[in-house]
């Protein structure tokens, strides 16, 4: 799920979702949420009491848009993700400027060098599925899978292919 810069200044966001999670017996261990470089900007103190809240409780974090801010590395340093998500345009990059591939390459080196997963966004065939893989990319997100669908095809999506 993805925070809002609006949820991220929230005081009590990390004791709502926990008590969410109680109250509907949600397994904290399916939970990710998504933190935008913009929303991380807007109340780091507030956002950061939050995620290690949240973290206590078993909930994971994924930094998104990862090559789209300014000051990256410092997201990565300073906050408790577990995810690092390269944005559809920095993975569409990778196949057509070398001068991407080799910041991508060097970021995938340090951002699996600090033992976190990553998810490439914006995959849209199957050559770059399997570039991707033979990367050490943990996830995959694309086309290549499936556009965006309402809620009861995602479902029926999810049945069909033994997801």
């Amino acid at each position: 799920m993805n925070l809002s810069v609006v949820q991220c200044s929230y005081e009590q966001l990390a004791e709502e979702y926990i008590s969410i999670m109680k109250k509907y017996r949600i397994n904290p261990e399916y939970i990710n949420l998504e933190i935008t470089e913009s929303a991380s900007m807007s109340a780091k103190k507030t956002l950061l009491r939050n995620m290690r809240r949240l973290q206590e409780f078993g909930v994971r974090f994924s930094l998104d848009d990862f090559g789209t801010g300014q000051s990256n590395l410092n997201y990565i340093v300073d906050m408790p993700v577990d995810i690092v998500k390269f944005d559809r345009e920095m993975s569409q990059a990778f196949f057509r400027d070398e001068k991407a591939r080799y910041v991508m390459n060097a970021a995938m080196q340090m951002i699996q060098g600090l033992q976190l997963k990553i998810v490439s966004e914006g995959i849209e065939d199957e050559e770059q599925y399997h570039k991707m893989e033979s990367l050490g990319i943990d996830y995959i997100q694309g086309y290549y899978f499936s556009k965006p669908l309402p809620e009861t095809e995602f479902v029926e999506f999810l049945h069909k292919n033994n997801v």
